[in-house]
């Protein structure tokens, strides 16, 4: 898959973290992604929430099945029926926590100081992409992986979407400040443009001397 064009640097890089500064493809506008670092422990974070919340449910279901067992109800001892309700319950709060990270911003958004944004024009998914989002990704057993990848590689993609991305909060830019030269851009060219003009002198000849 081809990477979007807004993904490329711009020259420019941000006042305080010194990353690339890149462009949303529609607006223009400066943004700079996320750390890998920061992205991966966000993304984790999100995983625990998650997994502390689904497991308050299962665990309420449980009580409420042991009851209705105490009571005598045939209900309680039908597996297949609590089997389809802990699953459910597994999809819907996917859902629930995706529409909130695709509107407000996660749990693992917030303590990371990023926010998941479309590259094109820095919107967010909203409550039903985003849900659906956070419902895909169960089905992503490698997304775990290209996370970590993504730390290693210092990238703050949202791994296998790369329609959105993860931009940093805390950067300068995001604050209102105006990017900088690359130093590293800077040092290329002028090197170029030194080699450029040592070129006509390379034979030991002016640039109008006549053979």
């Amino acid at each position: 898959m081809s990477t979007p064009k807004s993904t490329t640097s711009t020259g420019l890089v941000d006042p305080v973290t010194g990353r690339a500064v890149r462009r949303h493809t529609d607006t223009g506008a400066y943004f700079v992604k996320a750390s890998g670092t920061a992205h991966f422990w966000g993304r984790v974070l999100d995983a625990v929430v998650f997994l502390v919340g689904y497991v308050i449910l299962a665990a309420i279901a449980a009580v409420v099945r042991e009851s209705m067992m105490t009571n005598g109800s045939l209900l309680g001892y039908n597996d297949g029926f609590w089997l389809t309700l802990y699953i459910v319950l597994w999809f819907a709060g996917l859902l629930v926590y995706g529409m909130i990270w695709g509107t407000a911003g996660s749990v693992g958004d917030a303590a990371a100081g990023m926010r998941s944004v479309r590259i094109k024009d820095g919107t967010t998914a909203g409550a039903w992409l985003g849900g659906w989002r956070a419902i895909c990704w169960s089905f992503f057993p490698f997304f775990v992986v290209m996370v970590i990848a993504s730390a290693l590689s210092g990238g703050g993609g949202d791994t296998w979407d790369p329609k959105f991305a993860a931009i940093d909060r805390r950067s300068g830019i995001a604050r209102g400040q105006q990017p900088v030269p690359d130093p590293k851009v800077v040092a290329a060219e002028n090197a170029a443009a030194g080699e450029r003009q040592d070129l006509p002198n390379l034979y030991g000849r002016r640039p109008d001397a006549r053979p």
